[in-house]
């Protein structure tokens, strides 16, 4: 379509952008109207705009459905939120998150593969068929939400919230008071009890950001790498991510004194930091693949701790609210990273981009040391 390199870094950024602000935004809206309604809505919002996005030949057009699907794309926040409506055992919770965690990374790593493999038998007409299959994968999605039971354990609305119902008569007087109501709520969150959640999430996500923002490029010029296996240690990686998530009840069961997840919080740092390192000083391809074990290990273990984290602090009135805003400082992150990536392989190299990434998880395992160690003297 003769797009240069600044519009395909906006389809990342632009998406990335708008889940930052749209996160807690969705998530206090699925807190105030039912988080089954508003998740078959942002389904099918989805849906729209993938097949649209098939069908277009403009660069702007492009840009602007990136905009839409990364406001309205919060599945796996809903969907996350609306686990503890069904289940409100903490340790169930947990083993939930990570099978959930294991079928997405299933996901992850059989899209890419399918994906190429139509791109390559039929060039041609490949993009649009691949956006009418997502565009029904959402619509399934939605009709699966449909047919979920009734929630064993949300809370009934309010009277307050009942009055506000009865504006669905006027659809645009409906969503203004809505999002005026989200705005009030996420106002009146204590946002200093949960800073330090935010600022562990921030500290992974800008790392693996700056990580994947680059690694294609950089298997390619270290290993001379062709795209096809670079295709395999995508899906390599999607495997361990997606065994580890689904071993998460597992993993947790060693740390039944670790109430506050501070030590979780630095094995996490200290994984990602040591695997970061290996993948540095890796001398072949081998020994960048067996580090990517722990890597991949250590960043699908620390979004489900930092995910417990939320969950534990907060009440179900603001849970989703709470998720929402918790993914869009990872969204920030996704905005930011690339753009550190490439200034950095810009000006220094390809092989140094892996240092930006290395330097804030020793950052996160130095303030969990002191905040673990502060604990101990408290």
């Amino acid at each position: 379509m003769g797009a240069n390199h600044i519009y395909v870094g906006l389809l990342g950024s632009i998406y990335a952008g708008f889940q930052l602000g749209s996160g807690p935004l969705i998530g206090s809206l699925s807190d105030l109207k039912g988080r089954r309604t508003i998740l078959i809505l942002t389904l099918l919002i989805c849906s729209v705009a993938y097949t649209v996005l098939g069908l277009t030949s403009s660069i702007l057009v492009i840009l602007l459905l990136r905009g839409v699907l990364g406001f309205f794309k919060q599945t796996q926040m809903l969907a996350k939120a609306l686990v503890p409506d069904y289940e409100n055992n903490e340790q169930k919770q947990a083993e939930i998150y990570g099978k959930m965690a294991a079928i997405s990374g299933v996901g992850i790593t059989l899209g890419p593969m399918i994906g190429g493999h139509i791109m390559e038998d039929n060039p041609n007409g490949a993009f649009m068929f691949i956006a009418f299959i997502v565009g029904i994968c959402f619509i399934f999605n939605a009709a699966l939400v449909c047919f979920l039971p009734k929630p064993k354990h949300s809370k009934k609305p309010s009277k307050r919230n009942k009055t506000k119902d009865v504006l669905s008569e006027n659809l645009v007087l409906s969503l203004f008071n809505s999002f005026k109501q989200s705005f009030v709520v996420l106002y009146s969150i204590n946002w200093s009890k949960y800073w330090d959640i935010f600022l562990y999430k921030a500290l992974v996500g800008f790392a693996m950001g700056v990580y994947y923002s680059n690694y294609a490029l950089y298997l390619k010029t270290t290993y001379d790498l062709s795209p096809k296996y670079v295709g395999y240690v995508i899906s390599f990686q999607g495997v361990m991510g997606s065994i580890s998530s689904y071993f998460i009840g597992y993993i947790n069961s060693f740390y039944k004194k670790d109430v506050d997840y501070s030590l979780r919080s630095l094995h996490v740092f200290l994984l990602l930091s040591i695997s970061l390192t290996g993948l540095i000083v890796s001398i072949n391809v081998y020994n960048y693949v067996i580090w990517l074990i722990p890597l991949a290990m250590g960043n699908a273990v620390s979004r489900l701790v930092t995910l417990e984290m939320v969950l534990k602090r907060s009440d179900g009135d603001h849970r989703g609210t709470l998720i929402g805003a918790s993914n869009s400082v990872r969204s920030l992150s996704g905005v930011v990273a690339p753009m550190v990536a490439g200034f950095t392989g810009q000006f220094l190299g390809v092989s140094y981009v892996i240092y930006a990434s290395l330097a804030p998880t020793v950052l996160g395992l130095v303030m969990s040391y002191h905040y673990r160690t502060k604990r101990k003297v408290d």
